[in-house]
């Protein structure tokens, strides 16, 4: 058994994750990752959370990660597919794809693929790194 201490980003200061996971019990540790390496989190279970969340929100931090959980085949993918290059919030999203099997589905070019099961320090590392560049980017 393996201990988890809270610790500062290594990225600095923290950033904003949302987190697509169909599987209730791995979306709870990722969040739980997250919060402790000091990053907001929100989590969705589907492609429909993700958008009706998009709509309920405004303008969001330059710092914001999208992680996808990418198992079975979501009836609103290509909807989410599109919005992830159309929507002004969406499209400067740094993309992390939790991918369980090749299912077929596309992801942007920007999108990362971790394939389940994934090393939890390996998705905080992209985590990190893709915070610290959307503060280098200019706005």
């Amino acid at each position: 058994m393996s201990n988890i201490e809270k610790r500062k980003s290594p990225a600095g200061l923290p950033g904003f994750a949302v987190v697509m996971e169909s599987d209730p019990e791995l979306c709870a540790v990722i969040r739980a990752a997250l919060l402790l390496d000091g990053h907001r989190v929100e989590c969705v279970s589907d492609c429909a959370g993700v958008l009706a969340w998009r709509n309920s929100v405004g303008p969001l931090p330059e710092e914001f990660v999208l992680a996808l959980g990418a198992g079975e085949l979501d009836p609103d993918w290509r909807t989410l597919q599109l919005a992830l290059d159309d929507d002004a919030v969406l499209a400067r999203a740094a993309v992390i794809v939790l991918l369980t099997i090749r299912n077929g589905l596309t992801f942007p070019a920007r999108a990362r693929i971790l394939q389940k099961p994934f090393a939890m320090e390996k998705l905080l590392g992209l985590v990190a790194s893709d915070v610290a560049a959307a503060r280098r980017l200019p706005v």
